[in-house]
């Protein structure tokens, strides 16, 4: 299910939102061995009777119903300095994840550790040059089924309207004179027919474009990797020059591209100037790939139809608000804070890949979505959402 192309004979490894590129001038079946054989190497502990893995009290539980293999979960926090010396791996909690000190205090109680093993996708809050290079880093992919879902949810209730209809109605039957004084509302949109642009055409974008066709609309996209046709639903496909063109013909615009230097303000005030003054932008991905004053100007000034915001530029900071500007003063937002991928099935996936990454650990084969190799080698595509 990763969407990441893998062209390895005499052409570069192209990987879907990655600076890095590969040259191989090797076969695929000679490739493939070399490529098991360096993984497998990364793991030294692979095989051993017993391996300890330091992980959040709340993940111990779960991850032992699931591996298949000889773990000891320990906490970082109450574990002795033995069981410490002995982890091979880590599963960090966002709170070490966040702050940069926290995790380099942790890992340097952890002389033999190999393999840092994310619990959820994104990156760009992790500063991966101060994890040190004898670690494998990981991630999960596992909201591909929960951040489409929201963002199809998310188009139909704005189409119909659903929460102001709902405060209407309460509102008008519901009064202290038992007399109803209710009014037919306006009439809504259908979501078929209507077009959707999709900026980023990794995991998520796929799993939009997917939903949004099975809808009845009209799809368009925006990546970065090169297609030689068009992948089916999609009506055209292109580069970020393209960009422009597709704010003006989407109804919706999808953000779904990862945070990295290139895509940070790409959504910027020339870029909305495009957009339809009936156009919605929903970013699920990060905040700061949307210039945060131009989206605010826009929405305040009506020139756009109106926006459905879940991840905001000020999320790492509890003592602040998401944004600079007070987006909930606007009747055109609707908003959340980072929920989209928070789904109880999508917790219970990450919690299968990370068990399956330690499974692969222990018996020393190729583990799953790597975004760095030990020795700080990346491997790309685990920063593609």
């Amino acid at each position: 299910d990763d969407p990441t192309p893998l062209r390895l004979k005499h052409r570069p490894l192209v990987v879907r939102h990655s600076p890095f590129v590969w040259w191989s001038t090797m076969g695929l079946d000679h490739l493939l061995p070399l490529v098991a054989l360096f993984f497998a190497s990364a793991v030294p502990h692979a095989g051993s009777a017993s391996l300890v893995a330091v992980v959040p009290d709340s993940a111990a539980a779960e991850l032992k119903a699931k591996v298949t293999t000889p773990w000891q979960f320990v906490s970082a926090a109450s574990a002795s300095a033995d069981e410490l010396e002995k982890a091979v791996v880590v599963v960090p909690d966002f709170g070490m994840i966040r702050s940069a000190s926290t995790m380099s205090a942790v890992l340097q109680r952890i002389p033999a550790g190999t393999l840092l093993q994310l619990p959820m996708t994104g990156t760009d809050t992790l500063d991966l040059a101060s994890i040190p290079s004898r670690f494998s880093v990981c991630n999960v992919h596992n909201a591909g089924t929960a951040i489409p879902e929201y963002v199809l949810a998310a188009v139909m209730s704005w189409n119909v309207q659903l929460p102001k209809l709902s405060a209407d109605f309460r509102s008008c039957a519901w009064h202290a004179g038992n007399k109803s004084v209710c009014q037919r509302p306006p009439m809504h949109k259908e979501t078929k027919g209507q077009t959707m642009g999709v900026v980023g055409y990794g995991t998520i974008g796929q799993g939009v474009v997917q939903r949004a066709a099975a809808m009845g609309m009209r799809v368009v996209a925006i990546d970065s990797s090169p297609h030689s046709s068009t992948p089916p639903p999609l009506a055209w496909i292109g580069n970020d020059t393209m960009l422009p063109r597709l704010m003006e013909e989407a109804d919706f615009v999808v953000i779904s591209v990862p945070l990295l230097p290139a895509t940070r303000g790409m959504i910027n005030a020339d870029i909305l100037s495009h957009m339809k003054s009936s156009g919605v932008l929903v970013n699920i991905a990060r905040g700061p790939i949307v210039d945060e004053f131009a989206l605010y100007s826009v929405l305040k000034e009506g020139k756009i139809g109106g926006a459905v915001i879940d991840v905001w530029w000020q999320e790492m900071d509890p003592d602040a608000w998401p944004s600079r500007f007070d987006f909930s003063a606007m009747p055109n937002v609707w908003m959340t804070l980072h929920t989209s991928f928070n789904t109880l099935e999508a917790h219970e996936e990450g919690t299968r890949q990370i068990a399956a990454n330690l499974d692969l650990f222990a018996t020393g084969k190729p583990l799953q979505h790597i975004v760095r190799g030990p020795s700080g080698l990346s491997s790309g595509d685990s920063i593609s959402i």
